[in-house]
This record gives C-alpha cells, structure tokens and sequence, in this order.
C-alpha cells in the first residue's frame, strides 16, 4: 500500500501498463522527426550576424536574445509556419516536433526540420543552438540496439515528496561548455537495502503543468545502463494533493544523448548518484555514439 493506504496494483497490471508505455516511448524515440532523426546542432551567440550554417540556407544572426534567419536572394529557403520568408524572420527557441513550445512554429528545410535551442555556456553567456533532423536518417530501435529489463515489481518503491521552490540551475551537460537550465522542485525520500536515500527532482514544464523528473546514476551507469544517467518520469497524485507515492526504476529511460550526438543531456546532480545497482529499466544501448563536441567557446 501506498502513504494512502490505496493497495498496489497487481504485476499483472503493472507490467501490462509498462509494456504499452515502453513501445510508445521507443516510437516516439524513433519517429521520423525524433531524437534519432538529427543531423547537426550549430552554435550561435549574442551579436551573430550573417552566419551561414552548413546543412541549412540564408543567413542566421542572434539580436537581443532573438535568432534571426534572413532568407537567401533566390534559391531555396526555409518554411517557416507554412510560408516561405521574403524578409529576416525570427525563428522562435522551441523544440517543435518532439515536445512543443507554446510560441515556436514548425520549420522546415525541405524534408528537414530547424529548430533553435537556449542555453548558456560556462561564462555564463546566452548562447543557441540550431538543430536540424532529417527523417530519412530516422533509425528503427532494433538498429539502435535498444533494450530493457522486463518488469519488476520490486522496483516500484514507496517514496514521499518533499517539494521546495523552484530553483533554475544552469547544469552541467554533455557538450562540453555548454549549460542547459534545469529546474529543481523538492525531493523525493525512499527506501531501498534498509537504506533512506533523498534524491532532487527536477521540474519539465509540460503545456500547462509541470512533469516532475528523477535524474539518476547508479552502479549499473556505464557497464550496463547509460553512462550520463537514466530519468524516470513520477506522477502527482490524483486527489490534486501534490503528493508522489511511488518511484518505478522500471521507466528509467537513458537521456536521447544515448543515441545522437546533437543534443545537450544535462548531468544528474551529484546528490542523486546511487550507491547500488537498479537493475531495472533501459539499458545501455548496444551500439554507442561517437560523441564529437559540436560547441567551440570564443576566444579570449
């Protein structure tokens, strides 16, 4: 039973509810404007003016905090919110197929999608990142070698939730120099080997709410799971109570820096690395990605 006293489901209808949730997380890895679709992430600062990126056309700029594509004399162009540009238009930061952004707007490169990213660097300064997918190189789970533990009750653990105020943090990632924003929201208390852990969950707005997220390492990290860590995503409770009752290492998902190089995975915080083995959830897939660092900071 839960801290309620609401009984836990049976493994029957656990690991059924897994199963779906596990074959629509591998489809929407590996949809053609997925985390497997990208190509290229460039890098632009604050003051960019008339920067020509490789894969893409036209001339990109950074003004005021805002990425400003100015379209090419003639030849092809972006589309961006189904037209096609005559003059410099912004192209709003928001990741646009796979999650959303309330003001970005579809861009497309042909058969390619744009999107602009917000981040900072080690300085501290503003910097954005132009990313571009491309379905036709969209890979199917089987080619990435992707696999997980099958389900196990064992691994859904009673916890409790201590929520704090937002705190932002401009974490650490893989891309070497470059921060991404990351938002802690309280911790999460629970038990495992006679043992009280506390890890700090961080908060994915999600549309209108707020999607409460634990970023772990444990002693599986590298030899068995993904190095940089696994998430799990919690649930709030029902009854609008702002509790989380349970913590299922079964949906620990490796972060998309497991299977593309184009991306900005933040580091789990130092306190949520754990000291044993969860032998649940994805595990490291089996071919890895050459990780080549895509940022350069600027000299001086």
């Amino acid at each position: 039973m839960n801290s309620k006293g609401a009984p836990m489901p049976v493994t029957e209808h656990l690991a059924g509810q897994w199963r779906e949730w596990r074959h629509k997380h591998v489809s929407d890895l590996t949809r053609p404007y997925g985390w497997t679709a990208l190509v290229a992430q460039y890098w632009l600062h604050e003051g960019a003016s008339g920067v020509e990126l490789e894969l893409l056309t036209g001339a990109w700029s950074v003004e005021d905090g805002r990425v400003i594509y100015t379209p090419p004399a003639e030849g092809p162009t972006l589309s961006v919110d189904g037209e096609y540009p005559t003059g410099p238009v912004e192209i709003v930061t928001g990741r646009n197929q796979t999650y959303g952004h309330g003001a970005s707007a579809p861009v497309y490169f042909g058969e390619c999608e744009v999107e602009t990213v917000p981040r900072t660097n080690d300085a501290g300064e503003r910097i954005f990142g132009v990313r571009v997918r491309d379905p036709r190189v969209s890979v199917r789970a089987e080619q990435i070698g992707l696999t997980a533990f099958d389900y196990d009750p064992d691994w859904r653990i009673p916890a409790a939730f201590t929520p704090a105020e937002r705190d932002d943090v401009e974490q650490e990632t893989v891309e070497r120099g470059v921060r991404e924003t990351t938002s802690r929201i309280g911790t999460l208390r629970f038990e495992h080997g006679g043992k009280t852990y506390e890890i700090v969950l961080i908060g994915k707005d999600a549309g209108d709410r707020v999607q409460p997220v634990a970023h772990i390492r444990d002693l599986t990290s590298g030899p068995v799971t993904y190095g940089a860590g696994r998430v799990i995503e919690l649930e709030f409770s029902e009854d609008g109570e702002g509790r989380i009752d349970w913590i299922d290492f079964n949906y620990a998902v490796a972060l998309p820096c497991a299977v593309t190089n184009f991306v900005t995975c933040p580091l789990p915080p130092r306190q949520n690395h754990l000291d044993f083995e969860v032998l649940a959830g994805e595990k490291r897939p089996e071919h890895d990605v050459a990780r080549v660092l895509t940022y350069e900071a600027p000299a001086g």
